[in-house]
């Protein structure tokens, strides 16, 4: 049943099941221009299902994006059916499971006729209906301009385009400042951000488009966290936060502009879901990478003087301190160690060219084979006991030193309101590449948009990272 207040779940859920019927009436077509019969090849579909699904997720084919980045799309069906092929062939040869006959014959149709099917009916198809639907007001939801410029003066040039894209009807401006409005643009006022719950209660909204470039990082995520502890959705433009725009997190409203999504709480993900994921995974990655306990400690072992593990103590969640497992990767002389690492990450922090100076780099100190480690992040390996355990998680913010805490003030501290992780937005993206600021962003974003999908991307991501060693230090 379509509602007001959600039509972006609407165009979620919809566009979710028609994914499925595409899925599973391709491969029922396969099937039946093969003469096969579908109770007993079933399993081949959940396999192919579950990858789509995941890698949907991956390549954010369920925001608006998608059905206007169609180059992009299909790109990426072309990618997600490759792998699909390849694990189910290498299982296949690999094991007397499963016909390698069968699978060839079937999905050689299956995939041309999902791609022909996705780009009609989920592309061509689906959008034009999606836009129709959006020309009823009745199923819209109102959306504010925050700020008057001339960027966001552009934009409401535009709320036709965004209302019949994507069901958002822009009613007006709301203003940042005191003073007193002047102009034809006055009309379009509704009010100033001192009343926005009243005039949220009067006007019926809850997303607010956030134009301006003129704020300083600190003023913007002040407005930001006010807003979505208000339980408002923020569209800000990418120009704002260029280190998001930058790993490919924005969407786009039927404009030029593209933004970055601040959302609600999803509660249910971060109290429930995720730990219940966290402890599964961390299981079944520690036997996977078993055999590491026992080579690495003696790789380590044997070419410096100390014990193969580290264990520290750190600032975990809610500023509660915990005992951390690592490879050990440095010298072993754990005062000095910190004596220089207080030293480093002061200038990090607090340094006059903070904009440039990078994450502490403590080479000198790091033994070879801790180069090795650190480069391929196999360091943290043993950080999925802390996951097993419950006293981090597999993806959130880096977890800091008591001395470091004094650094993350205001909209920094938000990283605490989350489980530490063993990656992050961070990792995945920036590492040794970006500077205070744009660390404190990534973690600032992970808390407020923490959801199974963003935590799918940056752990395929981090991947991605891990086997090529990017911006390791």
């Amino acid at each position: 049943m379509l509602s007001r207040n959600n039509t972006y779940l609407n165009y979620k859920i919809y566009l979710f099941i028609l994914d499925t019927v595409l899925v599973a009436g391709s491969f029922y077509i396969a099937l039946m221009l093969n003469k096969y019969f579908w109770k007993e090849n079933y399993g081949y579909l959940i396999v192919i299902y579950l990858i789509t699904f995941i890698f949907y997720l991956y390549f954010e084919n369920y925001k608006y994006k998608s059905l206007k980045l169609i180059r992009g799309f299909l790109v990426g069906n072309i990618f997600i059916n490759t792998i699909i092929f390849g694990l189910i062939a290498l299982f296949i040869f690999i094991t007397p499971i499963g016909s390698k006959t069968f699978f060839i014959n079937i999905f050689k149709y299956y995939f041309l006729i999902f791609l022909v099917s996705s780009v009609i009916i989920r592309i061509i198809v689906f959008e034009a209906v999606f836009k129709n639907i959006n020309r009823i007001r009745s199923f819209n939801r109102n959306a504010v301009i925050l700020g008057i410029t001339e960027e966001s003066k552009k934009l409401y040039e535009d709320r036709e385009d965004i209302r019949r894209n994507n069901g958002l009807d822009i009613i007006g401006f709301i203003d940042l400042k005191k003073l007193a409005i002047r102009g034809s643009i006055k009309k379009n006022v509704i009010g100033k951000i001192d009343d926005i719950i009243s005039l949220s209660n009067e006007y019926n909204f809850r997303d607010v488009f956030l134009v301006s470039n003129n704020l300083a990082t600190p003023s913007l995520l002040k407005i930001i966290e006010d807003l979505r502890s208000k339980n408002y959705i923020l569209h800000v433009n990418e120009k704002n936060l260029k280190e998001l725009f930058n790993v490919n997190l924005y969407d786009i409203y039927g404009t030029a502009m593209k933004f970055i999504d601040f959302s609600i709480e999803r509660h249910y993900y971060k109290r429930f879901l995720k730990v219940v994921l966290d402890r599964i995974v961390a299981f079944i990655i520690l036997i996977f990478l078993s055999p590491l306990f026992l080579i690495l400690p003696v790789m380590i072992r044997s070419t410096s003087k100390g014990p193969a593990f580290f264990i520290g103590e750190r600032i975990g969640f809610n500023q509660v301190k915990f005992k951390i497992f690592k490879f050990r990767s440095m010298k072993y002389s754990t005062a000095d160690n910190i004596e220089v690492h207080k030293e480093s990450v002061k200038a990090f922090y607090t340094g006059k060219e903070s904009g440039k100076i990078k994450k502490f780099n403590s080479s000198k100190r790091v033994t070879g084979v801790g180069r090795f480690l650190r480069k391929y992040s196999l360091d943290e390996i043993p950080q999925f006991i802390n996951a097993l355990i419950g006293n981090m998680s597999i993806i959130g913010p880096r977890p800091c030193m008591d001395y470091e805490v004094q650094y993350f003030k205001g909209w920094r501290k938000y990283r605490f309101a989350v489980q530490p992780g063993i990656t992050g937005l961070w990792q995945a993206y920036g590492r040794s590449r970006v500077n205070f600021e744009g660390m404190s962003v990534f973690d600032y974003y992970y808390y407020s948009n923490c959801s199974f999908s963003l935590d799918l991307k940056i752990g395929i991501d981090t991947i991605k990272v891990f086997i090529f060693g990017i911006g390791g230090y």
